[in-house]
């Protein structure tokens, strides 16, 4: 059930050259369940550039978060979204 999402982006690697790429930016929910109910225990978020030719490895980075962290981390975007609003409305009122 995990979201596939790829967007523009970059890696840099210590003692490696920066490289552009897609960046593949999945997050799944972690449920566990019995007979009786189920739970949301978590979310983990993975970023990682998918394999080109004969690559064996990729760069990944994952992240596991509880839902009230995944919660927090949403509110969170919302409030950069809001003030990025804020700061082009001022913008535009200037011109």
């Amino acid at each position: 059930m995990a979201s596939h999402n790829e967007y523009d982006g970059y890696v840099k690697l210590p003692h490696k050259q920066l490289y552009h790429d897609k960046v593949r930016f999945d997050f799944n929910p972690h449920i566990r369940g019995d007979n009786k109910e189920a739970k949301i225990e978590g979310f983990t978020i993975r970023m990682f550039t998918l394999k080109k030719n004969n690559d064996r490895e990729q760069p990944e980075i994952s992240v596991k978060m509880t839902a009230e962290q995944w919660l927090d981390l949403i509110d969170a975007m919302k409030k950069e979204f809001e003030q990025a609003q804020e700061a082009r409305t001022i913008i535009d009122d200037e011109e």
